[in-house]
């Protein structure tokens, strides 16, 4: 399969949908998403790749495939981080960061006996495999990095530069955080820089188009009710015919997060939330998730539980 088509289907995949720190510093996969980045699905690989629902949310039955393209075993990788820069369309700011127990030694071999040519991208040597142009970049043991080139110059600016990290700049720095407090095996997150700000609808539609909010069921009356938002997350795990979900989201004002939060707690009361009156088991259940959701605020920060059932969950 090709590497970047690849990744962009998972970035499209997973909204209908542990941050491990390595030896040597703080480096860690989450550390080295570029700044630019404005979609990021963060997996838990160790968790999800043995719950088949899980996987389901991420293109998890591609992924063995995928890292057998770059030379690893997937039993090998304990996380990886797909990021996407602002354009839905394009897969030119596209790019993984796989961390787990591998050597960059093994990498390297891999690639050289592919007959991968060689680029340099600031300091580091990248290997380019013929069959897709994707670039390829060993960090270090148990980290590396592939995905288009401009991902991998932006990769390796923030290994040059630490404050160009996407978790170290607001909004974005609290969301990491409340998303790995939750510690679920997939979080995804989706916000808007800065720079972007003066203009939301543009950069709203570019959320809409990747999170494709009509075919995702509760979430998309959820999300539908919130409204604009600087940044979002989701948290998602698997239990019991269940997804108990966490979503975050930072407004604009904490009116707003009040706002959000109220007209939420209103729409878990109205059976019209997801149609007519339920008919059959899987309408039932979807009403009692939704029945059952909570939504609270702190300043700006708006946070939901909600246990979504499988059937609210897109099968394909």
């Amino acid at each position: 399969m090709n590497v970047c088509k690849f990744l962009f289907f998972i970035l499209l995949f997973s909204v209908s949908s542990s941050e491990r720190i390595l030896a040597q510093g703080n480096l860690s996969a989450a550390s080295l998403v570029p700044d630019k980045s404005v979609a990021v699905v963060q997996v838990n690989w160790a968790q999800t790749r043995g719950d088949e629902k899980l996987k389901l949310l991420v293109k998890g039955d591609s992924f063995p495939e995928f890292a057998k393209q770059v030379g690893l075993s997937e039993a090998k990788v304990t996380e990886w981080i797909v990021f996407s820069d602002a354009n839905p369309n394009s897969s030119r700011g596209l790019g993984m960061i796989v961390s787990g127990n591998f050597t960059s030694q093994s990498v390297i071999e891999f690639a050289k006996s592919k007959s991968w040519k060689t680029e340099t991208i600031g300091t580091r040597t990248a290997y380019v495999n013929p069959a897709d142009n994707s670039y390829l970049i060993p960090i270090r043991n148990g980290l590396l990095a592939v995905g288009t080139r401009n991902g991998m110059e932006k990769v390796q600016e923030v290994l040059t530069k630490k404050r160009s990290s996407l978790n170290t700049k607001l909004p974005f720095k609290s969301m990491w955080s409340e998303l790995n407090a939750v510690r679920q095996p997939i979080n995804f997150m989706i916000g808007i820089p800065q720079e972007y700000q003066k203009v939301a609808e543009i950069a709203y539609k570019v959320a809409a188009k990747l999170m494709n909010l009509a075919s995702f069921g509760i979430m998309g009356t959820v999300m539908e009710t919130i409204g604009f938002v600087n940044s979002m997350g989701f948290s998602v795990s698997h239990k019991n015919r269940v997804y108990p979900t966490r979503i975050f989201a930072t407004m604009d004002s904490e009116t707003k997060a009040w706002i959000a939060a109220g007209a939420l707690n209103l729409l878990k009361k109205a059976p019209s939330a997801i149609g007519t009156q339920p008919k059959t088991e899987e309408e039932k259940m979807g009403l009692e998730a939704l029945q059952s959701m909570t939504a609270t605020y702190k300043g700006t920060l708006l946070s939901v539980k909600i246990d979504m059932p499988e059937s609210a969950i897109p099968q394909r």
